[in-house]
């Protein structure tokens, strides 16, 4: 009677330290959205409201629960009313400001070295002037390419700017030599900066990118989107993987995709995910030491100095407030 009590007790303990030991291995998902603010080269003016309601739609599901994103705008995006909402997130400490090229159609690899560093100082520029005077400044750290188009001078262009990731990868499809299996992201060798690569999902046995654009192109459906999504998600909790997500206002924006979005920032919060900018996901896995912040709030400098403080006004058949300080224009 004794063995069989000891032998019920022991069995006891080995469930409970098997279930711990089950429930130590499942990591709480790092989750990092990035948004493609994306308009048709040379917006119209209503095409540059309908991007501002779409990102405006995408940011009060994301703010509403206090997270956080990153939002990667081009030029022609800063020329449209658009630019004032990404003013306006910029000063979320939740939230990065990131920049792509010229506009959504770009395809940077056709340009030389000269073109490419003339579109990206540009984008730059405009980008860090979606600041508010006196209460944040903005440092762009990140880029994304469209259509993940770039080549060796992309990056000698990276490194001439200061820039410290690229998101221009996807895990196991796009990725600098020796980096196939890297999900997380990676220092580029004979490079400054590192690759952020955007999660891939094996889908019916091809492995494709975690982008709710490549999803709507070919006519997948949201609902495969937020399987997708989800299935990810239960994976990254499985293997201590990130999560970084490729989203456009195009896309998900409105209607059913957007849906999608709401089901899984449900979906994950109630597994406890965290939610990050792309530059926090990058200093999670830094070698160097240095670990700046996203953004930082800090006095702005250059009040009261003519022509040192840019804030982009639009000069295409739309109207906005300066944010701050002296104005620069953008003529589209």
């Amino acid at each position: 009677m004794k063995a069989l009590i000891f032998a019920s007790i022991f069995t006891c303990i080995l469930f409970l330290f098997s279930f711990g030991s089950a429930q130590s291995t499942e990591k709480q998902v790092v989750v990092n959205l990035m948004i493609d603010a994306d308009v048709p080269p040379s917006p119209s003016e209503a095409q540059g409201y309908q991007t501002e309601a779409m990102l405006s739609a995408m940011l009060m599901e994301i703010e509403g629960r206090t997270l956080g994103a990153t939002i990667i705008s081009t030029q022609d995006v800063l020329a449209t009313y658009t630019r004032m909402r990404i003013t306006r997130i910029g000063s979320n400490p939740k939230f990065e400001l990131a920049m792509s090229g010229n506009n959504s159609k770009e395809k940077l690899s056709t340009e030389s070295y000269a073109g490419q560093k003339d579109v990206l100082e540009k984008s730059k520029k405009y980008t860090e002037g979606c600041k508010y005077c006196g209460i944040n400044e903005i440092t762009v750290r990140g880029f994304m390419p469209q259509s993940f188009d770039q080549n060796a001078d992309t990056y000698k262009v990276l490194d001439d700017l200061g820039i410290q990731y690229d998101a221009g990868y996807q895990a196991g499809i796009i990725y600098a030599p020796g980096h196939e299996k890297d999900v997380w992201p990676y220092k580029v060798e004979g490079h400054q900066f590192y690759a952020v690569p955007v999660s891939t999902y094996n889908l019916s046995g091809k492995l494709v990118p975690l982008q709710d654009k490549y999803f709507s192109d070919g006519n997948l459906g949201s609902n495969m989107w937020y399987d997708a999504l989800t299935g990810k998600f239960e994976v990254a909790k499985k293997n201590g993987q990130p999560m970084v997500i490729a989203l456009t206002t195009s896309v998900s924006g409105s209607g059913n995709y957007l849906d999608a979005l709401k089901r899984f920032l449900n979906f994950a919060l109630s597994n406890k995910a965290s939610f990050v900018t792309t530059m926090d996901l990058v200093n999670m896995t830094r070698i160097d030491g240095d670990q700046p912040a996203a953004s930082a709030a800090k006095e702005c400098t250059t009040c009261g100095k003519k022509n040192n403080n840019i804030v982009i006004m639009v000069s295409q058949n739309n109207t906005t407030e300066a944010a701050s300080g002296e104005v620069a224009t953008i003529s589209k």
